[in-house]
């Protein structure tokens, strides 16, 4: 395709009304990701330190249980080992 001078463009109601449309919503996106970023930076860093401080406590949590659980598993082998030498 050559464009040159003699070259027509047509646009249609339809295509007209597809573009304005377009352009409204990539306007109304920016401004509404602007405004989330602006709002973002007012918000306290606590929260997030709040966040991470409560997912150690849980991880801490969780890593006692865990704890627990491999103590009680080796006191249950240690007495099947018991179990098994005095049977043979």
């Amino acid at each position: 395709m050559i464009l040159s001078e003699k070259t027509k463009l047509t646009f249609t109601i339809g295509n007209l009304i597809t573009l304005v449309t377009t352009v409204f919503f990539i306007a109304g996106v920016w401004y509404h990701l602007d405004a989330q970023i602006e709002e973002a930076k007012t918000l306290p860093k606590q929260k997030n330190d709040e966040i991470v401080r409560e997912a150690v406590l849980k991880m801490n949590a969780d890593m006692q249980y865990i704890k627990d659980e491999i103590t009680e598993i080796k006191s249950r082998m240690e007495k099947m080992e018991e179990r098994l030498y005095e049977l043979k």
